[in-house]
């Protein structure tokens, strides 16, 4: 039974100010006295009248439907990637899905199989599909994890893809390599230049999309299979 890595998301990290509730007191200070009803300023009232019947409570159904409407409104998407890690994975159910999607017991990685997967993705894709690296690409682990110049770096990014820009994959070739599986042609958004890149290295800039779970079904079976 294979194991199986998850590909990398990087999270964002949070960080939650503090305050120190030692240093806030809004009780007046003991030695100053209070001011005398005479010296307090004037409190104006709202004499507007509502004319009219006042309004019914709202029913459940109704509840139900103004808090959707406020939770839609402040809904970040990005929030569903925190919750991936609480999710186990199932074995059984991820085979038997690319079994389905491969039309053959066999699933190992093969030229054959990345074939049929292509012809899968192009038949199930939402297209434009904006995408992102996964992990840093090849070319830049040198900077990122080694000792690469970071003036460099920003230099070589600015005619080579790196997996903190954002793309947008517009159609599909028919491009399938032995050892590096699907590739597809992505458009940076930046500054419009095309590359060619390894699908198993991108993933969906929309994590609610149905293209998330489609390109990373293919990256776990890429990477594991």
């Amino acid at each position: 039974m294979p194991k199986f890595n998850k590909p990398k998301v990087n999270q964002p990290k949070v960080n939650k100010s503090k305050v120190n509730k030692s240093k806030v007191d809004d009780r007046p200070a003991q030695s100053q006295s209070l001011p005398s009803q005479s010296e307090l300023p004037p409190v104006q009232l709202d004499e507007t009248i509502v004319a009219g019947r006042r309004p019914k409570p709202l029913n459940d159904f109704q509840r139900l439907l103004a808090e959707v409407t406020e939770l839609r409104a402040g809904f970040d998407p990005e929030m569903l990637a925190h919750l991936e890690k609480n999710i186990p994975f199932n074995t059984k159910q991820f085979e038997t899905k690319i079994s389905k999607i491969l039309g053959s017991k066999n699933i190992d990685f093969s030229l054959e199989n990345s074939v049929k997967y292509l012809d899968y993705i192009k038949q199930n894709i939402q297209l434009p599909c904006h995408v992102t690296g996964i992990e840093e690409f090849e070319w830049e682990e040198e900077y990122t994890m080694g000792s690469g110049s970071r003036k460099e770096y920003a230099r070589l990014k600015k005619t080579q893809p790196s997996y903190t820009d954002r793309f947008t994959i517009n159609r599909l070739e028919d491009l399938v390599v032995q050892e590096e599986g699907i590739f597809v042609e992505v458009q940076r958004i930046s500054d419009r230049q095309k590359f060619m890149l390894p699908l198993s290295e991108l993933e969906s800039v929309d994590v609610i999309s149905r293209n998330n779970q489609l390109l990373d079904d293919y990256a776990v079976w890429f990477l594991n299979y």
